[in-house]
């Protein structure tokens, strides 16, 4: 695979924790008051903006609703999930990418997946003439996100509009400082940790989703939209009751990740700053989500409201 194509699938690496709502969205619904974002007061007077982020979008999103874009403008720091100013061609970044995602000369995808799995791979491919033409080299974790790409592209949505890139490129156009809770290295090899029948399982699921109708592949974008966590959290819930195998990957991916971000937030709210934390909505929501955690801890905290729903239209209409 070309460097450059390698790259472009990279991006969506920070989509994997929400990969379903890479899916083609829903026709519009009305937009609620309540927006997916909660400010967090600390002890010292300080308070860490959560905002629950989509890692893909359309230029149209923006500018999102003013609330939301006075909380970032007064703080102090932006923090995000990962490092999302690191040069793109970076040879850093491509040599962890080609370590943890692909597998040596001689070999291929086809030889670490199932029977079921290999059928519908040949089915997506097939149809899709988006992939690059040596997939076969990408393990299945790797390629699970590739087919991401691919399903967001035709929704319409890229990472470069989406809204953690919104907030870090009118950060650096400010020299607002820039933290991450994670860092690239720690995702991807997180990512190649898993099983090999687990990425198995977690590339056949992306293709099942594929296949799914339209209308059912909008549900956490239409829910980030309404605001409401709990419904999120529902529909992920959901989604794991259809592919019961994946639930060690979910527990890594979001309980386990979710831990390590609750206590760096918690240090931030330690302090007298403001901090602007973008982090994937699905990391707030559940009962070891970032929300739950704070609020065992007996922190304030407050979901933020859109008078004016500036811009509401956009987020609920039809990508396509």
């Amino acid at each position: 695979m070309k460097h450059r194509a390698i790259w472009r699938v990279c991006l969506l690496l920070f989509l994997v924790c929400l990969a379903p709502l890479a899916r083609a969205a829903e026709p519009a619904v009305e937009a609620g008051p309540k927006l997916f974002c909660w400010k967090v007061t600390g002890p010292e007077g300080g308070a860490v903006y959560l905002l629950g982020t989509i890692h893909v979008g359309r230029a149209d999103f923006y500018p999102m609703p003013a609330v939301i874009e006075t909380s970032f403008k007064e703080a102090d720091t932006l923090v995000t999930e990962t490092d999302l100013t690191e040069p793109q061609g970076s040879s850093r970044l491509l040599k962890l990418l080609l370590q943890n995602g692909t597998y040596p000369r001689g070999d291929s995808v086809e030889n670490h997946i199932g029977a079921k799995t290999r059928e519908h791979l040949a089915r997506y491919v097939a149809k899709s003439k988006e992939l690059a033409s040596d997939y076969t080299h990408l393990k299945p974790w790797f390629l699970s996100v590739a087919i991401a790409v691919v399903e967001a592209k035709r929704a319409g949505l890229n990472t470069n509009d989406g809204m953690d890139r919104h907030f870090v490129d009118q950060a650096t156009a400010m020299k607002k400082p820039i933290e991450t809770l994670e860092t690239s290295e720690f995702q991807l090899e997180l990512m190649n940790s898993f099983s090999e029948e687990l990425q198995d399982q977690m590339l056949l699921a992306a293709l099942l989703d594929t296949e799914k109708k339209p209308e059912l592949m909008g549900q956490l974008m239409r829910t980030w939209k309404s605001g409401d966590a709990e419904r999120l959290h529902e529909t992920t819930t959901r989604y794991l009751r259809d592919y019961p195998v994946l639930k060690p990957l979910f527990e890594k991916m979001f309980d386990q990740r979710n831990d390590g971000m609750a206590q760096k937030i918690e240090a931030f709210l330690k302090t007298p700053k403001t901090i602007f934390v973008a982090v994937g909505a699905g990391h707030l929501t559940g009962e070891r989500g970032i929300l739950a955690q704070l609020r065992g801890k007996n922190y304030e905290i407050e979901q933020l409201h859109d008078k004016g729903l500036r811009n509401a239209a956009a987020l609920t209409e039809n990508p396509n």
